[in-house]
C-alpha cells in the first residue's frame, strides 16, 4: 500500500505539471526534470510488475509514463513474451509498428528463429529478410522454400555449403536434402576441401575429403601431404598433370613452402608457371603470398623485380609495405620508383605526396634548391603530413575550422526523434549497449546536414564519442569544437599540473583512445577515457600512491589521473620524446625499445612511417596531430614536432 500511495502522489504530481504546462505553454526546466524523474520511477515499477506478472500494477504504472521515451521497451518485453507460447498477431503487430527500429528488428529476428524452430515454413518465407539473417536462418529459409515446393532453392545451397569453416547444425537438414540432388557434385566438394585447407581447418578438411571420389583422391592426398611436408613441392615430377585441381595443389604447396623458404618457393613457382597456364586469380593470390613472405624475410630486391614484371599484383597495400621497407633502409631511388607503382589515387594522398617530395629532396645532389611547391600544397591541409609540410616551410598550421550554427528548431526536432530520444535516455540511465544501438538506428536515415546537427546535439548532451561519430558520418570534418571537445578539462588541467605534462598531449591521447568516452572498454580489456589496462593501472597507482579499484577506471577523474601518471613515466623513459611515448602507450614500451634498437639512426619522420604495426603508426600520427589541434583550441599553439624530437635520430 505504501508503494501505491507513492504512485498516487506521482500521478497527481504529473497531472499537476501537465495542467501547468497547458496554462503556461511550456514547463520550466525544473518541471521537466521532475516529470522525467517521475517517469523513470514508474518505468522501473512497471518493469518490476511485468517481471512479477502483476498485470494490474503494471497497467497502472504504464499509464503514468506519458511520453517517456523508453515505454517502447515495455511494449517489446510484452511482445517478446508472446514468442513462448507463440501468439503471432501480437508479435507481428509490434514488428510492423516499429519496422526499422532497433527493437523492431530485434523482435523480428527473434520471430524468424521461433518460426524456424516451429517449422512454420510459410510464415518464415513471408517474414524472412536477408538483412536480419545469419547463416542458420538463411539455411532454414532455404529449407522452408524446399519444404513448400520451391526446388529452385537448391541452386543457392552450394554458396552456403562451400564455407571454409564449420556451419551451424541448423543447416544439416537442408544439406541432407541438397546432397540427394544432382547439384551436390565433386567439383563443389573439392572447392570446400581446398578452402578448408587454405584456412587451416584441418578437421573440416578431413571430413570433406571423405566425400571425394577416386578421381579427386590423389589431389586430396597430395594437398594433405604438402600441408605436412611443404618442401615436397620442389619435386616437380609429382605434379605434372595439367588440370585445374593440380593447379590448386601446386599453388597451395608453393604458398606453404614460402612460409619457411620464400626465395626458394619463388624460384620453384617461376618454373611451374613457365610450364603451364594457371588461372589468373590463382596466380595473383600465390604471388601476393610470395611477396608478403619475401618482404618479411627482407628479400626486397626480389619483391621489386616481381612488381616490375607483374602489373596484376601491384596491390596498393603490398606496394606501401615495400615502400616502408625501402624508407627504413633509406634507399631513396628505389622509394621513388616504388611510389610510381602505386595507383594514381594513392599517389595523390597526403602521405605519398609528402614522401614523393621528401624523396626528391634526398635525391637532389646537384646543389639546386628544393622544390617547395608540393609542401606548399600540403601545408594548406589539416593533417599529419600537412603539419609536417608547414614545419618544413616554417609557416603556421592551417586548421580549417568552421563553426556551423544549426537552427534551434532542427536540433529540437532531432531530439524528439524516437530513436535519438531513446538513445539519450538510455545513455543518461547507464544502459550503454542499448544506447549505442538506438543511436546507430537513429542516425541511419539522416541526411549529411542532419548528421552534423545530431553531432552538435550529442555534444550539448555531453555524449562526446557519439558527437564525434555523427560528425564523421556526416563528413563534417571542420567542426573542431565538436570533433575535438575540451571535455573533462578541469581533470586534465589538474593532472597536467601535477605531472608537468602538456594538457594538449593528454587530450590527444584520450581523444585517440576513447573519443572521450568515460565508459569505453576495448576487446582487450582496456578501460575508460585513456584506455588503461587493469594491470597497468594497478602498477601505476601503486607507484604513485593513489588508492585504486579497477571499477574506478570508469570515473573520468581517476582514469585521467592514472593515465597521466603512466604517460609521464613513458616520457621520462624516452627523455621527453612524445613520438616514442605515444608509440609505447599504444604498443607497449618493450616493443618500442626493440624498434628503436633496430633502427637507431633514422630521421623522425622515417621512423614514424616505418613503425611495424599499422595501428601504432596511425596512432602516433593521430596523437601528434590531435595535440596541435587541441593546443589551438586552448589558445596555446604548439609544434607538431619539437626541435629536440626532430633532431634526435631514432
Amino acid at each position: 500500500m505504501k508503494t501505491m500511495s507513492y504512485f498516487g502522489r506521482g500521478v497527481l504530481a504529473t497531472l499537476t505539471l501537465i495542467v501547468s504546462n497547458v496554462l503556461a505553454d511550456e514547463p520550466t526546466i525544473n518541471e521537466k526534470s521532475q516529470i522525467l524523474s517521475e517517469q523513470r520511477y514508474h518505468y522501473e515499477l512497471a518493469k518490476s510488475a511485468l517481471k512479477k506478472k502483476d498485470r494490474a500494477a503494471f497497467e497502472e504504472y504504464y499509464a503514468a509514463l506519458g511520453d517517456y521515451p523508453l515505454k517502447i521497451y515495455l511494449d517489446y518485453a510484452q511482445a517478446s513474451d508472446h514468442l513462448y507460447p507463440l501468439k503471432k498477431p501480437e508479435v507481428e503487430a509490434f514488428i510492423l509498428k516499429h519496422r526499422g527500429s532497433y527493437l523492431g528488428e530485434r523482435l523480428h529476428r527473434q520471430y524468424l528463429h521461433t518460426l524456424a524452430k516451429r517449422e512454420s515454413w510459410s510464415d518464415l518465407i513471408y517474414w524472412y529478410t536477408d538483412e536480419l539473417a545469419n547463416t542458420s536462418l538463411r539455411c532454414q529459409w532455404l529449407q522452408a522454400r524446399l519444404e513448400t515446393g520451391d526446388t529452385t532453392a537448391l541452386n543457392d545451397v552450394a554458396d552456403v555449403w562451400v564455407s571454409p569453416k564449420s556451419l551451424p547444425k541448423q543447416c544439416d537438414p537442408l544439406f541432407a536434402l541438397w546432397q540427394q540432388s544432382d547439384l551436390f557434385t565433386q567439383d563443389v566438394i573439392w572447392t570446400r576441401y581446398v578452402g578448408a585447407m587454405k584456412h587451416r581447418q584441418r578437421g573440416l578438411a578431413r571430413y570433406v575429403g571423405t566425400l571425394l571420389d577416386e578421381d579427386y583422391a590423389d589431389y586430396r592426398d597430395m594437398m594433405s601431404a604438402l600441408d605436412q611436408r611443404p618442401h615436397e613441392i620442389t619435386r616437380h615430377s609429382r605434379y605434372e598433370r595439367h588440370t585445374p585441381e593440380m593447379q590448386e595443389v601446386i599453388a597451395f604447396g608453393i604458398q606453404k613452402y614460402a612460409r619457411h623458404a620464400p626465395q626458394k618457393a619463388w624460384n620453384h613457382w617461376e618454373r611451374y608457371e613457365a610450364t603451364r597456364i594457371f588461372d589468373e586469380q590463382l596466380v595473383v593470390e600465390t604471388k601476393l603470398e610470395l611477396i608478403k613472405r619475401l618482404l618479411r624475410a627482407d628479400h626486397i630486391d626480389d619483391v621489386q623485380q616481381i612488381l616490375a614484371a607483374s602489373p596484376s599484383v601491384r596491390d596498393a597495400g603490398t606496394i606501401e609495405q615495400l615502400i616502408r621497407e625501402l624508407l627504413r633502409q633509406q634507399r631513396w631511388q628505389d622509394v621513388q620508383t616504388a611510389i610510381a607503382l602505386l595507383p594514381t589515387e594513392d599517389q595523390q594522398s597526403d602521405r605519398w605526396q609528402y614522401w614523393a617530395a621528401r624523396t626528391a629532396d634526398e635525391l637532389r645532389n646537384d646543389g639546386t634548391a628544393a622544390d617547395l611547391a608540393p609542401y606548399r600544397s600540403l601545408a594548406g591541409k589539416r593533417s599529419f603530413y600537412g603539419f609536417l609540410s608547414a614545419d618544413l616551410l616554417s609557416q603556421p598550421y592551417t586548421l580549417q575550422e568552421e563553426h556551423v550554427e544549426f537552427d534551434a528548431e532542427l536540433l529540437a526536432t532531432l531530439a524528439r526523434k524516437p530513436a535519438l530520444a531513446r538513445a539519450h535516455e538510455l545513455w543518461l540511465t547507464g544502459h550503454m549497449s542499448e544506447a549505442y544501438a538506438e543511436w546507430f538506428y537513429g542516425l541511419n536515415r539522416l541526411s549529411a546536414t542532419e548528421l552534423a546537427a545530431a553531432g552538435v546535439l550529442a555534444s550539448e548532451w555531453g555524449w562526446h564519442d557519439r558527437a564525434i561519430h555523427a560528425m564523421i558520418a556526416g563528413q563534417h570534418w571542420n567542426h573542431l569544437d565538436v570533433r575535438f571537445p575540451l571535455a573533462y578539462k578541469e581533470h586534465i588541467f589538474s593532472a597536467a599540473e601535477k605531472t608537468a605534462l602538456d594538457p594538449s598531449f593528454i587530450f590527444a591521447i584520450a581523444r585517440q583512445e576513447s573519443a572521450m568516452s568515460e565508459a569505453a572498454r576495448s576487446s582487450a580489456g582496456a578501460r575508460g577515457l585513456m584506455q588503461l589496462m587493469p594491470a597497468t593501472a594497478k602498477q601505476t597507482a601503486q607507484k604513485a600512491g593513489i588508492p585504486h579499484r579497477t571499477d574506478d577506471l570508469y570515473h573520468a577523474e581517476h582514469n585521467i589521473t592514472l593515465g597521466s601518471h603512466y604517460l609521464n613515466e613513458l616520457l621520462a623513459k624516452y627523455q621527453g620524446n612524445r613520438i616514442l611515448a605515444a608509440a609505447a602507450y599504444n604498443a607497449g614500451p618493450h616493443r618500442v625499445s626493440r624498434w628503436v634498437s633496430a633502427d637507431s639512426s633514422l630521421p623522425f619522420d622515417v621512423w614514424i612511417e616505418t613503425i611495424p604495426f599499422r595501428e601504432t603508426r596511425g596512432y602516433v600520427q593521430n596523437v601528434l596531430t590531435f595535440s596541435v589541434i587541441y593546443s589551438f583550441r586552448m589558445g596555446q599553439p604548439s609544434a607538431l614536432i619539437r626541435p629536440d624530437e626532430a633532431n634526435r635520430k631514432l
